[in-house]
């Protein structure tokens, strides 16, 4: 995304959660200022934009116990990240002023997580909700912009709708476009970046020349989305039951390509566009003090098949084409402030062909199992271990950590990530097999 558009999105987000600070009550603060340093190994991770960096946290949340709707509740999450390469990525999670009607009516207007999906949350599938995507270790969650209403029965029965005029994409990881040069680049370690050369013949590579047509920011922003759940709430029992109409969550693109072996260069059209997709699915929890279980399915259904082109793929690594995903999740996890331990599962229903269907992405996950389990020691030291197995492509994800408090406010970790991906190069994790990390940071923590 240009830089433009980034700046304007800032001052937009500032505007709406301004009012979040009108008033000097306030209930919860939280946050931390920290620098990271992945050079302890430098033979692990030793990639430019994932060596070091240091980071901002800032969450505030006042959530009175009122019944009229000048009793308002305000919200505010923001994350900002600089690394080694002089990149700065932010992330607005949420930002929002709700209040509560005769206690049943809740309206909320703003930036917030629709909480209607276990399967998009657990597994960073980013159907629903945005991704702050710093990493894909932990994809994190970005909420829709939006007018949200809940309605909640004696009964148990719970009725919500979301409605919005307004589509802020995901904007990390960025891509650096340099008009003049004709490039694109990246200062983020976990970006798709286009190819900068071609073999148009057997021994001729050539120069890539990006030709990107910018959108206005109206053309990106001003778009509609519109989302219906109906579920069910009980001491120990969840139901949710939803379907949103919205723009997809990542920018797609258009490209032609011309290769003529006797061209200086190779001239590549790149038209940013905004695909709509329905959004649908279902979940069911189960809760018991600090035990959860819950299955949980969600589906993707694109408006829009564009047609790919196998030579402007093949050239370039941009992968146009369009497909239905669906997903069906479960698991069960026991946690609290001492310990917690749990297992998840996700299986990919949809099919999917890698062979024949070169030029769409690849999911992320495909049948996988993900275990985590963290221990407590007193006040100060917290270990924790979270692995992903994807059994269909063998790709893994393995992080450790250990955080200890220093001082009050002061905190140490230490972890380590690793990748491992299949030997034949196939999957959505192989292009990011080098981005393991064995680090080590120092927090502010207040």
């Amino acid at each position: 995304m240009n830089k433009s558009l980034r700046e304007s999105l800032i001052i937009f987000l500032g505007l709406i959660t301004h009012a979040s600070f009108a008033t000097t009550s306030v209930d919860t603060i939280n946050g931390h200022l920290g620098v990271l340093s992945n050079q302890f190994n430098r033979e692990v991770g030793n990639v430019p934009g994932n060596r070091y960096n240091g980071s901002i946290f800032f969450d505030y949340h006042k959530n009175p116990d009122g019944e009229v709707l000048r009793d308002y509740e305000r919200k505010f999450s923001f994350s900002t990240q600089v690394n080694d390469e002089n990149l700065t990525i932010f992330s607005m999670s949420e930002a929002y002023v709700g209040g509560t009607y005769q206690r049943k009516n809740v309206v909320k207007a703003g930036r917030q997580i629709l909480n209607w999906s276990e399967a998009d949350k657990i597994w960073g599938l980013g159907k629903l909700n945005n991704r702050q995507n710093f990493d894909y270790f932990t994809p994190g969650q970005e909420g829709l912009t939006g007018l949200f209403y809940e309605r909640k029965s004696s009964n148990g029965m719970r009725y919500r709708a979301f409605i919005s005029g307004l589509y802020l994409p995901e904007l990390n990881p960025a891509l650096d476009i340099d008009k003049k040069e004709k490039t694109i680049k990246s200062r983020h370690p976990w970006a798709d970046v286009p190819a900068s050369t071609v073999e148009v013949e057997p021994g001729n590579w050539k120069k890539i020349a990006y030709n990107v047509d910018y959108p206005d920011l109206s053309e990106v922003v001003y778009r509609y989305s519109v989302g219906a759940n109906i579920g069910f709430e009980s001491k120990n029992w969840v139901w949710d039951n939803f379907v949103v109409r919205k723009p997809e969550n990542q920018m797609s693109a258009m490209v032609s390509i011309s290769l003529d072996p006797a061209a200086d260069v190779v001239e590549a059209n790149i038209k940013p566009q905004f695909y709509y997709h329905d959004v649908y699915g279902s979940s069911l929890k189960y809760r018991n003090k600090d035990l959860e279980m819950y299955v949980s399915g969600i589906a993707s259904r694109p408006n829009t098949f564009p047609d790919g082109d196998q030579e402007a793929t093949r050239a370039t690594d941009i992968k146009t084409e369009k497909r239905r995903e669906d997903y069906l999740g479960g698991g069960i996890s026991k946690t609290n402030d001492n310990y917690g331990l749990g297992v998840n599962y996700i299986a990919r229903l949809s099919p999917f062909d890698r062979n024949k269907e070169s030029l769409a992405l690849d999911p992320r996950w495909n049948q996988a199992l993900n275990g985590f389990v963290y221990k407590q020691f007193g006040r100060k030291l917290r270990i924790s271990a979270d692995i992903k197995y994807d059994m269909l492509t063998t790709d893994r994800l393995s992080m450790i950590k250990a955080s200890y408090f220093i001082s009050r406010d002061f905190q140490g970790i230490f972890g380590v990530n690793m990748i491992g991906t299949p030997e034949s190069g196939k999957s959505f994790w192989s292009p990011y097999t080098n981005n393991d990390s064995v680090y080590g940071a120092v927090r502010y923590v207040f």
